[in-house]
Protein backbone atom coordinates (compact mmCIF):
# COMPACT_ATOMS: atom_id res chain seq x y z
CA UNK A 1 0.00 0.00 0.00
CA UNK A 2 1.31 3.84 -0.88
CA UNK A 3 1.55 5.68 1.99
CA UNK A 4 -0.35 8.41 1.05
CA UNK A 5 1.15 11.34 2.85
CA UNK A 6 3.89 10.79 0.57
CA UNK A 7 1.49 11.93 -2.39
CA UNK A 8 0.59 15.09 -1.05
CA UNK A 9 4.73 16.15 -0.45
CA UNK A 10 5.58 18.66 -2.89
CA UNK A 11 8.31 18.02 -5.31
CA UNK A 12 10.03 21.10 -7.31
CA UNK A 13 11.46 19.72 -10.90
CA UNK A 14 13.38 22.81 -12.52
CA UNK A 15 13.86 22.08 -16.08
CA UNK A 16 16.40 23.91 -17.97
CA UNK A 17 18.48 23.76 -21.32
CA UNK A 18 18.85 25.48 -24.62
CA UNK A 19 16.11 26.36 -26.74
CA UNK A 20 15.47 23.20 -28.70
CA UNK A 21 16.92 21.12 -26.66
CA UNK A 22 13.18 18.99 -26.09
CA UNK A 23 12.40 20.90 -22.48
CA UNK A 24 8.78 21.35 -23.09
CA UNK A 25 8.25 17.68 -24.70
CA UNK A 26 9.48 16.30 -21.63
CA UNK A 27 7.99 18.27 -19.54
CA UNK A 28 4.59 16.95 -21.01
CA UNK A 29 5.59 13.38 -20.94
CA UNK A 30 6.46 13.92 -17.27
CA UNK A 31 2.80 15.25 -16.58
CA UNK A 32 1.27 12.39 -18.77
CA UNK A 33 3.09 9.54 -16.82
CA UNK A 34 2.03 11.25 -13.82
CA UNK A 35 -0.99 10.25 -11.85
CA UNK A 36 -3.78 12.89 -12.99
CA UNK A 37 -4.08 16.33 -10.91
CA UNK A 38 -0.66 15.71 -9.58
CA UNK A 39 1.43 18.09 -11.20
CA UNK A 40 1.65 21.74 -12.08
CA UNK A 41 3.32 22.61 -15.28
CA UNK A 42 4.62 26.10 -15.49
CA UNK A 43 6.03 27.91 -18.60
CA UNK A 44 6.54 31.52 -19.68
CA UNK A 45 6.43 30.36 -23.59
CA UNK A 46 3.22 28.42 -22.72
CA UNK A 47 1.09 30.84 -20.47
CA UNK A 48 -1.64 32.06 -21.50
CA UNK A 49 -1.43 35.90 -20.84
CA UNK A 50 -4.48 36.81 -21.97
CA UNK A 51 -6.51 35.24 -19.57
CA UNK A 52 -9.15 36.87 -16.80
CA UNK A 53 -7.16 35.62 -14.09
CA UNK A 54 -3.77 36.57 -15.48
CA UNK A 55 -4.74 40.27 -16.59
CA UNK A 56 -6.90 40.67 -13.11
CA UNK A 57 -3.13 39.34 -11.35
CA UNK A 58 -1.42 41.77 -13.31
CA UNK A 59 -3.35 44.50 -12.45
CA UNK A 60 -3.19 43.81 -8.89
CA UNK A 61 0.54 43.79 -9.12
CA UNK A 62 0.29 47.18 -11.27
CA UNK A 63 -1.48 48.85 -8.53
CA UNK A 64 1.64 48.10 -6.23
CA UNK A 65 4.13 49.57 -8.52
CA UNK A 66 5.13 45.99 -10.07
CA UNK A 67 7.69 46.63 -13.43
CA UNK A 68 4.95 45.20 -16.03
CA UNK A 69 7.94 42.91 -16.81
CA UNK A 70 8.29 41.13 -14.17
CA UNK A 71 4.40 40.50 -13.98
CA UNK A 72 4.89 36.99 -15.87
CA UNK A 73 7.34 35.27 -13.59
CA UNK A 74 5.69 36.45 -10.41
CA UNK A 75 1.99 34.88 -12.07
CA UNK A 76 3.83 31.84 -12.36
CA UNK A 77 5.83 31.83 -8.83
CA UNK A 78 2.59 32.39 -7.25
CA UNK A 79 0.80 29.03 -8.66
CA UNK A 80 3.90 27.61 -7.54
CA UNK A 81 2.77 28.91 -4.42
CA UNK A 82 -0.34 27.17 -4.69
CA UNK A 83 0.81 23.91 -5.86
CA UNK A 84 3.63 23.39 -2.61
CA UNK A 85 0.16 24.01 -0.36
CA UNK A 86 -1.68 21.45 -2.34
CA UNK A 87 1.11 19.08 -2.18
CA UNK A 88 1.53 18.68 -6.01
CA UNK A 89 4.39 18.13 -8.38
CA UNK A 90 5.64 21.36 -10.13
CA UNK A 91 7.26 21.43 -12.73
CA UNK A 92 9.14 24.90 -14.01
CA UNK A 93 10.20 24.40 -17.60
CA UNK A 94 12.24 27.30 -18.47
CA UNK A 95 15.89 27.99 -20.40
CA UNK A 96 17.00 29.36 -16.82
CA UNK A 97 20.31 30.46 -18.52
CA UNK A 98 20.81 32.92 -15.92
CA UNK A 99 21.87 30.52 -12.85
CA UNK A 100 21.26 33.35 -10.23
CA UNK A 101 17.66 33.49 -11.08
CA UNK A 102 17.07 30.17 -10.93
CA UNK A 103 19.02 29.63 -7.66
CA UNK A 104 16.69 32.78 -6.27
CA UNK A 105 13.64 30.89 -7.75
CA UNK A 106 14.77 27.49 -6.26
CA UNK A 107 15.27 29.78 -2.62
CA UNK A 108 12.56 31.91 -2.85
CA UNK A 109 9.97 28.28 -3.11
CA UNK A 110 11.77 26.33 -0.87
CA UNK A 111 11.47 29.48 1.91
CA UNK A 112 8.03 29.68 1.30
CA UNK A 113 7.34 26.25 1.96
CA UNK A 114 9.69 26.58 5.28
CA UNK A 115 6.84 29.11 5.98
CA UNK A 116 4.22 26.86 5.70
CA UNK A 117 5.90 24.11 7.51
CA UNK A 118 6.42 22.42 4.55
CA UNK A 119 9.13 20.53 2.64
CA UNK A 120 10.14 21.14 -1.11
CA UNK A 121 12.89 18.68 -2.23
CA UNK A 122 13.93 19.73 -5.20
CA UNK A 123 15.29 18.34 -8.93
CA UNK A 124 17.43 19.94 -11.66
CA UNK A 125 16.82 18.46 -14.88
CA UNK A 126 19.46 19.45 -17.23
CA UNK A 127 18.61 18.84 -21.15
CA UNK A 128 21.90 18.46 -22.89
CA UNK A 129 21.74 18.49 -26.50
CA UNK A 130 24.36 19.47 -29.36
CA UNK A 131 23.48 23.55 -29.94
CA UNK A 132 23.91 22.86 -33.99
CA UNK A 133 20.63 20.57 -33.38
CA UNK A 134 19.11 22.45 -30.92
CA UNK A 135 19.50 25.30 -33.53
CA UNK A 136 17.92 23.36 -36.32
CA UNK A 137 15.04 22.44 -34.26
CA UNK A 138 14.28 26.04 -33.04
CA UNK A 139 14.77 26.78 -36.87
CA UNK A 140 11.74 23.90 -37.55
CA UNK A 141 9.32 24.93 -34.93
CA UNK A 142 9.29 28.54 -36.25
CA UNK A 143 8.59 27.62 -39.67
CA UNK A 144 5.56 25.42 -38.46
CA UNK A 145 4.62 28.88 -36.67
CA UNK A 146 6.16 27.91 -33.02
CA UNK A 147 7.57 29.75 -30.60
CA UNK A 148 11.15 31.35 -32.31
CA UNK A 149 14.59 32.58 -30.78
CA UNK A 150 16.42 34.85 -32.92
CA UNK A 151 20.22 34.19 -33.68
CA UNK A 152 21.24 36.71 -31.57
CA UNK A 153 19.20 35.41 -28.16
CA UNK A 154 20.36 31.76 -29.05
CA UNK A 155 23.83 32.60 -29.66
CA UNK A 156 23.68 34.52 -25.70
CA UNK A 157 21.94 31.35 -24.43
CA UNK A 158 24.76 28.94 -25.65
CA UNK A 159 27.35 31.50 -24.08
CA UNK A 160 25.40 31.65 -20.65
CA UNK A 161 24.48 27.97 -20.54
CA UNK A 162 26.22 26.27 -17.78
CA UNK A 163 25.64 23.35 -15.78
CA UNK A 164 24.12 24.05 -12.51
CA UNK A 165 25.14 20.59 -10.27
CA UNK A 166 27.95 22.56 -7.90
CA UNK A 167 25.06 24.51 -6.29
CA UNK A 168 24.55 21.64 -4.68
CA UNK A 169 20.52 20.52 -5.52
CA UNK A 170 20.11 17.03 -6.56
CA UNK A 171 20.43 17.34 -10.28
CA UNK A 172 19.97 14.87 -13.51
CA UNK A 173 21.14 15.09 -16.66
CA UNK A 174 19.32 13.58 -19.96
CA UNK A 175 20.34 13.71 -23.69
CA UNK A 176 17.44 15.60 -25.58
CA UNK A 177 17.96 13.67 -28.51
CA UNK A 178 16.97 10.28 -26.81
CA UNK A 179 13.70 8.60 -26.02
CA UNK A 180 11.31 11.50 -24.45
CA UNK A 181 9.51 8.91 -22.57
CA UNK A 182 12.34 6.78 -21.46
CA UNK A 183 14.13 9.83 -20.09
CA UNK A 184 10.93 11.16 -18.70
CA UNK A 185 10.71 7.58 -17.13
CA UNK A 186 13.81 8.54 -15.52
CA UNK A 187 13.03 11.54 -13.94
CA UNK A 188 9.64 10.23 -12.92
CA UNK A 189 11.47 7.37 -10.71
CA UNK A 190 13.63 10.71 -9.45
CA UNK A 191 10.50 12.25 -8.26
CA UNK A 192 8.98 9.25 -6.26
CA UNK A 193 12.73 9.09 -4.24
CA UNK A 194 11.73 12.27 -3.19
CA UNK A 195 8.28 12.10 -2.16
CA UNK A 196 9.30 9.07 0.34
CA UNK A 197 12.96 10.37 1.51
Amino acid sequence: MKDSSANLKPVLVMIRGLPGSGKSYLATEIQNQTESGQVILLDPDATSYSTEEYISFSSDLSATGVDEMLHPYRYLRSNAYKAIISGKVIIWNQAFTNQDLLHRTIVNLQTFAKEKGIELPVLVVEVDIDPAKAKERVANRAEQGGHDVSLEKFERFINDYSSFSEYGYQSITVNGEENVSANAKIIKQEIEKLKIS
